[in-house]
């Protein structure tokens, strides 16, 4: 991960007065190109924060340049914080920030009783499959396909809304180390256990074995899906559909997604056996 200077002059914060929660609205539009009406309104903002969530910024020189909020979420016995939003403006990504922030928002949830976030990710995202899995340590371990149906933002345009559930368990070692400043090795990527792989072209090859013998699989998927469905949105919408059939398999079968290599020339899932 490059880190730029400005990383030392990053502050983070919780959010509490209306005045703040207002100025997270520009920031949303920034980062996901919304409309207006699509943002997480201060009125929502303050809610969450009175019912057992909460509003977290970063800024830089007094501007805010990212935010995270999160509120409870019951999932069976368990209560877990759910990360609704978390973005950083473009300008300022790539440089560490969102990661400050999401320790920042488990160093919270772990003060405030929770031991897991959760929250959904575009599987067709490089960068945010790459973050979650690979950076803070998270397992994938649900699909919902077009899960908010239809979206017209800058981002989500062009493709069903489908969605990967990150299950981040605060106290795992992998997490801890991450917390604490540490990496995990990355593991080789495996192309004899692909089962889905570019070939070039306009072709993209699935190929699930009918017996899953082996304890990992890989899913490749494109290095820059927002540029491909501005050059190819037929293709892009192909590789969607064929990721989303292998994912749902592979979880069907009791494997999850634990792992998220980008190298030069590839990037896929790792998935292993629960």
């Amino acid at each position: 991960m490059s880190v730029n200077p400005i990383i030392h002059d990053i502050t983070t914060r919780e959010l509490h007065a209306m005045d703040d929660l207002n100025a997270t609205i520009d920031l949303q539009k920034a980062v996901w190109q919304m409309q207006g009406n699509e943002c997480s309104s201060a009125y929502i903002q303050n809610a969450i924060i009175h019912n057992g969530g909460n509003v977290l910024c970063a800024e830089h020189e007094g501007k805010m340049v990212g935010f995270c909020l999160g509120f409870p979420a019951k999932r069976g016995k368990e209560l877990w914080l759910w990360s609704h939003m978390a973005g950083v403006l473009p300008e300022y990504q790539g440089h560490g920030i969102g990661l400050l922030l999401k320790l920042k928002q488990r160093s919270w949830a772990l003060d405030n009783g929770y031991s897991v976030i959760g929250w959904t990710f575009d599987p067709m995202q490089r960068g945010n499959a790459n973050f979650n899995l690979r950076q803070l340590g998270a397992i994938a371990n649900k699909y919902y396909v077009n899960h908010y149906g239809e979206m017209k933002d800058g981002i989500n345009a062009g493709l069903a809304s489908d969605r990967l559930e990150a299950y981040w368990e605060l106290q795992n070692p992998r997490v801890i180390a991450v917390a604490n400043g540490s990496t995990v090795d990355p593991t080789p990527i495996d192309r004899n256990l692909f089962v889905v792989r570019y070939v070039g072209g306009d072709d993209v090859i699935y190929e699930m074995p009918t017996y899953l013998k082996n304890d990992q699989y890989w899913i490749e998927i494109p290095r820059k899906i927002s540029t491909l469905k501005q050059t190819n949105l037929a293709l892009a919408q192909d590789w969607q559909l064929v990721v989303r059939k292998a994912i749902v398999h592979l979880l069907s079968e009791g494997f999850v997604a634990t792992d998220f290599i980008s190298e030069s020339e590839t990037c896929a899932y790792r998935f292993t056996r629960a």
